[in-house]
């Protein structure tokens, strides 16, 4: 016997405000914005505009010289759930981007299109506060108004501007009583606005020129080109992969993964992993700085149908290292292998099929090491000595030498060689040419230009020690076979700023040294950087050696 069945309808209100928290950020919000435009939109240009207005209030703008809507078009548009797209391939998923991603930050979402040989532009709106005093689902849905057509115009105008051809169709998103945009990490409204959208812009940017990367970059034909204006200015492609580029990686692997869907098609995903060269092998380092090889920017980047999703992020297959900072994955899908990536309605947060991230771990398992194995032989040969002077802490240190307070060389016509410090005139070489064994001379002149240098070892297994170059420079050693410096320095040493932070701290504490050292001192400091020395040890034993191939 057939159960009694009831319809219950939804708190309108509720629903409509319940999507204001589906977790968009901003520029992810302004990316689905530029998928409707790309995709059902056919647009070739978008162009936005974001900033404060006199009133001090935030702006928001998505213009496009695509197709146009009509007022069937744009009540399908505006609806929660609209239509299924008809192209398979759409940048579209739920019907539900436009106007989560919008309300999200604005409580009036506002869309003006014009489709072509229309004389009149339409114009729709969702209007939260309007839902909420009436608890119904209205819609704002007519012909343009003056001051809605009026802005359709200036936008499609401003966009011809860029382009330099006239728009004949098109359509502007407008973001009103916009309530959310301009916050702190802790939710609070920003105290200086200007600054917030100063940021907020740069984030932005940097986000669509990744994500739409294929459609920006017109050599590549994995997607149609589509040029993207951000406040005027047109975004250029970054290409994590630097194909074409001076720093363009190495391909270690390319594989296919072919699925079989329900229905029975076969639907085909494409993985091409790449190890990008060390700093030290390119010889452009411009394009090297570019590619913006760190931490943030190494593992996985997802796409679907061209259009990057989610990532970059290892998805559960290892941890970011930083030995495979070099180490960056592409993987290709399109939107019918949205069940297996587990797409959701932001087009981000994925949820991969777990015998496929099964699958992509044993791939890059080998490809890990391999990066780890590369940046590990960079970093050997750094140890080694294999610098020059102008590596960033020795371009500083030459510039700002002056300002610091050191002792000095002097060398005598009788060949002597004194260090003049805090103590006096500390001899350091004899007229005689012997070293006084105040501190070590060194008889190598291959780094004889450097401040800070690297050895192999040092006496009595000292973490760092001081010597005279035969340029006269006081130097300061670190011993690369030291367990902290294998342990605490290499894993960080590909990071310019870190490295640079404790070869100037060892630098400023070799120059203490030195300029209080003297004949009675010289002991005393020597036993004092044995004992650190012996104790860094110690307490590094436990750390991970980097020497271990699995440690990636």
């Amino acid at each position: 016997m057939p159960k009694n069945t009831k319809i219950v309808l939804p708190d309108t209100t509720r629903v409509i405000e319940g999507f204001r928290d589906t977790g968009y950020t901003f520029e992810a919000s302004i990316a689905d914005i530029v998928d409707n435009s790309i995709g059902p939109g056919c647009a070739q240009n978008v162009s936005i505009n974001i900033g404060l207005n006199e009133e001090n209030e935030p702006i928001v703008e998505v213009a496009d010289d695509g197709v146009g809507m009509g007022l069937e078009g744009l009540e399908n548009a505006m609806r929660y759930g609209a239509d299924k797209q008809q192209n398979p391939n759409s940048l579209s998923k739920f019907g539900l981007g436009l106007k989560t991603a919008s309300t999200q930050f604005c409580r009036r979402l506002v869309v003006v299109s014009r489709p072509l040989n229309a004389e009149r532009p339409f114009a729709a709106a969702w209007d939260l506060d309007t839902v909420a005093e009436t608890g119904l689902w209205v819609l704002e849905h007519d012909v343009a108004d003056a001051t809605e057509a009026t802005a359709l115009d200036d936008a499609l105008d401003e966009l011809s501007s860029h382009v330099g051809t006239d728009a004949a169709s098109g359509t502007v998103i407008i973001w009103e009583k916009i309530d959310r945009l301009l916050r702190t990490r802790n939710g609070k409204e920003a105290k200086n606005r200007p600054i917030a959208m100063k940021r907020s812009e740069a984030t932005l940017r940097e986000h669509l020129r990744m994500v739409f990367q294929r459609f920006l970059d017109p050599e590549d034909i994995r997607a149609r080109n589509v040029n993207i204006y951000l406040n005027g200015d047109k975004l250029l492609a970054w290409d994590p992969f630097a194909e074409g580029a001076g720093a363009g990686g190495d391909m270690v692997k390319e594989q296919k993964f072919i699925f079989q869907l329900p229905e029975g098609d076969q639907h085909t995903a494409l993985l091409r992993a790449f190890i990008l060269p060390r700093k030290d092998e390119v010889e452009d380092l411009q394009v090297w700085k570019r590619a913006d090889v760190s931490l943030a920017r190494q593992g996985i980047y997802l796409y679907r149908e061209g259009r990057l999703i989610d990532g970059p992020s290892w998805l559960g297959t290892g941890a970011a290292e930083t030995h495979i900072n070099n180490l960056r994955v592409e993987l290709s899908f399109d939107a019918q292998l949205d069940p297996v990536f587990g797409v959701g309605i932001k087009k981000s947060g994925v949820h991969i099929d777990e015998t496929l991230i099964e699958q992509l771990t044993d791939i890059l398992t080998p490809l890990r090491r391999e990066a780890n194995k590369r940046s590990r032989a960079g970093n050997a040969a750094t140890a080694a000595g294999g610098m020059t002077g102008a590596r960033p802490t020795e371009i500083t240190l030459g510039r700002l030498k002056g300002n610091l307070t050191i002792p000095t060389i002097t060398e005598g016509s009788d060949g002597a060689v004194v260090m003049v410090n805090k103590t006096g005139n500390v001899q350091v070489v004899g007229a005689d040419g012997k070293p006084s064994g105040i501190i070590n001379v060194t008889v190598e002149d291959e780094f004889a230009s450097m401040n800070v240098v690297r050895r192999e070892s040092l006496k009595d297994g000292v973490l760092w020690d001081m010597s005279l170059s035969t340029n006269n420079i006081l130097q300061v050693e670190l011993n690369a076979g030291h367990d902290w410096y294998q342990k605490a320095y290499l894993p960080v040493a590909s990071n310019s700023t870190m490295a640079q932070a404790i070869e100037f701290l060892f630098y400023a504490m070799a120059q203490a040294e030195l300029d209080a050292t003297n004949a009675e001192s010289q002991e005393m400091f020597e036993e004092i950087r044995v004992d650190i020395s012996r104790n860094l040890r110690k307490l590094v034993k436990d750390l991970p050696s980097p020497s271990t191939p699995d440690d990636a």
